[in-house]
């Protein structure tokens, strides 16, 4: 009876208030987790192809939440299908006052079994087939499949293509990880119990899904149920029943969530990765958990070099730096190279040090931080770590705060006499040392930075596959400079024109030809972080309405040209005739030169529907925007 004198009570309310069928302004009763009954507040049908449709029969102002067998969902009707018979469960959720409310789950049958459901591969990739089972066991080494040479790695949750794109879209194949650490004694190691452990995926038409899996280091056997959802099959998911998602011990407090739609992010005949969020004080991060098929790990069965995604996988390569000694010593004053006999490096106050780890799939040593400092297992370093200045000498000498002695140069290493603590750095979790004898140069940018490395890991084969580095900066000689650097200009050698019958532009340098050479390319070099501002004078505009000018080129983060660019924060408002500066930042990490032929540089500004000249000539178009300044700061 409680539940009829709801929800006439509700009809009412609507019957007496509403204004028009779409008006839901009324405040919303607040349903309680008993009014929440099959059958009353929602429906549930199972049609013979065992498709399962869930229907909200409250009002449609409330926003409703399912948790159904292939994972949570959300709006007043849902389908999914289930291929195995069976008795399942489903528990809806609506939106009030005090949050969302959840009533007892209800239990429903499915009476027969639809094995077409069963014809995506991914169900024989994961299990072998019907009728068959199939054991998966943490990745033991480089497979040259999925990027991984361990049994789990790190996926930024904001680019997880690893790519600068800054994609948050993760799903199946589309992830690249931001750090494979390989195996870590802080992490898993190589020989930690967890490598004993399987998950052995089964399917048949009389247990459904089943899965048994082994948790090696705590000597744990669980039997439970997953389901596979195939909803979105850019994004499938795994959910499991008195089961979970295979992790180590130590990362069970790391993450909230190992059983309930697990992201999928590689299911192949040899290859499994489930991806789970960090949920700890360390923030969210995907962590991606890596298993290869039994009968790969044992040799029954060999990953064929044609599959998708394969990748041969390629001893790490240190870099090649020509001409080390002469960059080593080269720096420059005001823009002008200058070679010394002696040169200092200062430890950088943004990143002092960070981790470089080799990836096989792109072959490139890549950052593990990526600035991205403060955390438990990436802590930052106090003051003492910047107080020391490197000096080395063209005589082979070296001074580091008390430490001095002798080096040699062999190809691209820095071999001192003997170990060097450049700093250490300590943590909740963990202590960083900077020290060794032998350093790798990894990178040495003239008159910008200086990177060095030491071994951290090795490779099955013995190759060191990431290093721990310390990143030097060039330390100004004399000081530095006492202000911005002027760059010489020719205003006779800009062009203007109208770019797409739409656009203003002045092209102050083009390495594609088309005019617009106004600059000597060789005097455009700007560090990291250092900003090149061009001025200008418009005249001759009428202006019916403000416009946006920005100075584009085909660097660092913002690339975009019209109309994209106008929407940058370093875009100026343009209202009328003046004098206006428009600048760009190197955000690229490291030093830019414009005579590599890789970009012009130009300002572009809204023109038409926002301005217009009386002379559109050559001539007239040439007088209405002249450059003032370039400078470097």
């Amino acid at each position: 009876m409680k539940n009829k004198i709801l929800y006439l009570s509700v009809a009412a309310a609507f019957l007496l208030g509403a204004c028009t069928p779409d008006d839901y302004s009324l405040n919303k009763p607040d349903l309680q987790a008993e009014d929440l009954v099959q059958g009353i507040a929602y429906s549930v049908a199972v049609d013979e192809q065992n498709t399962v449709t869930l229907t909200s029969l409250l009002d449609k102002s409330y926003n409703c939440f399912w948790t159904q067998p292939n994972g949570r969902s959300q709006g007043r009707e849902v389908k999914f299908q289930l291929p195995f018979a069976g008795t399942y469960e489903v528990t809806f959720g609506v939106d009030t006052r005090g949050g969302v409310v959840y009533g007892a789950p209800y239990q429903f049958t499915v009476s027969t079994n639809n094995m077409s459901l069963l014809e995506d591969p991914l169900y024989e990739y994961l299990t072998g087939g019907v009728g068959h089972s199939k054991k998966w066991v943490p990745v033991d080494r480089d497979y040259g499949v999925g990027n991984c040479t361990a049994p789990v790695m790190y996926c930024n949750p904001d680019d997880v293509l690893n790519d600068g794109s800054g994609s948050t879209d993760i799903g199946i194949n589309h992830m690249k990880p931001n750090w494979d650490p390989g195996f870590q004694s802080w992490l898993i190691a190589a020989d930690s119990p967890y490598m004993q452990s399987y998950m052995t995926f089964s399917l048949d038409d009389v247990n459904g899904c089943t899965i048994e899996e082994f948790r090696g280091d705590d000597g744990t056997t669980k039997k439970g149920k997953w389901n596979l959802n195939l909803t979105d099959k850019n994004h499938p998911t795994l959910s499991f029943t008195d089961a979970y998602a295979m992790h180590n011990v130590g990362f069970d407090e790391v993450c909230s969530n190992y059983t309930t739609d697990i992201v999928i992010t590689a299911l192949t005949p040899y290859l499994l990765q489930l991806a789970t969020m960090r949920t700890n004080s360390e923030g969210p991060w995907w962590l991606i958990w890596n298993f290869i098929a039994a009968d790969v790990q044992n040799g029954s069965v060999e990953i064929p070099s044609d599959e998708p995604g394969y990748i041969e996988p390629a001893a790490p390569v240190l870099p090649e730096i020509a001409d080390l000694e002469e960059k080593l010593f080269t720096t420059d004053i005001n823009g002008v190279e200058f070679n010394g006999a002696e040169m200092t490096y200062l430890v950088s106050e943004d990143a002092a040090y960070d981790w470089l780890w080799w990836n096989g799939g792109s072959q490139a040593w890549e950052s593990v931080v990526k600035e991205a400092y403060g955390s438990a297992w990436a802590p930052k370093w106090g003051d003492d770590a910047l107080e020391n200045e490197l000096t080395l000498t063209k005589k082979g000498t070296y001074t580091y705060g008390d430490q001095t002695g002798t080096y040699t140069l062999d190809g691209t290493k820095i071999i001192f006499d003997k170990y060097v603590n450049f700093f250490v750095v300590n943590g909740e979790e963990r202590t960083i040392e900077l020290t060794g004898k032998e350093w790798t140069v990894f990178k040495c940018d003239p008159g910008s930075e200086l990177i060095l490395g030491i071994p951290d890991q090795y490779d099955g084969n013995g190759k060191a596959n990431t290093y721990r580095v310390v990143n030097f900066t060039y330390k100004a000689v004399g000081g530095g400079t006492s202000g911005p650097v002027a760059v010489p200009f020719n205003n006779d050698n800009r062009n203007n024109y109208i770019e797409a019958d739409k656009y203003f532009r002045c092209q102050i340098y083009n390495p594609w030809g088309g005019g617009g050479d106004a600059i000597d390319p060789s005097n455009i070099k700007l560090k990291k972080n250092q900003k090149i501002n061009v001025t200008l004078k418009l005249s001759g505009f009428t202006f019916t309405q403000p416009a946006k000018m920005v100075l584009c080129c085909n660097r660092g983060e913002e690339q975009d040209w019209e109309t994209g660019c106008f929407d940058y924060a370093r875009a100026v408002t343009v209202n009328g005739d003046g004098t206006y500066t428009i600048s760009w930042t190197n955000d690229t990490g490291s030093t830019v030169k414009w005579d590599d032929g890789t970009s012009a540089l130009t300002m572009t500004m809204q023109y038409v529907g926002y301005a217009s000249l009386a002379d559109v000539s050559d001539e007239g178009l040439k007088a209405a925007c002249t450059i003032e300044s370039i400078t470097i700061e």
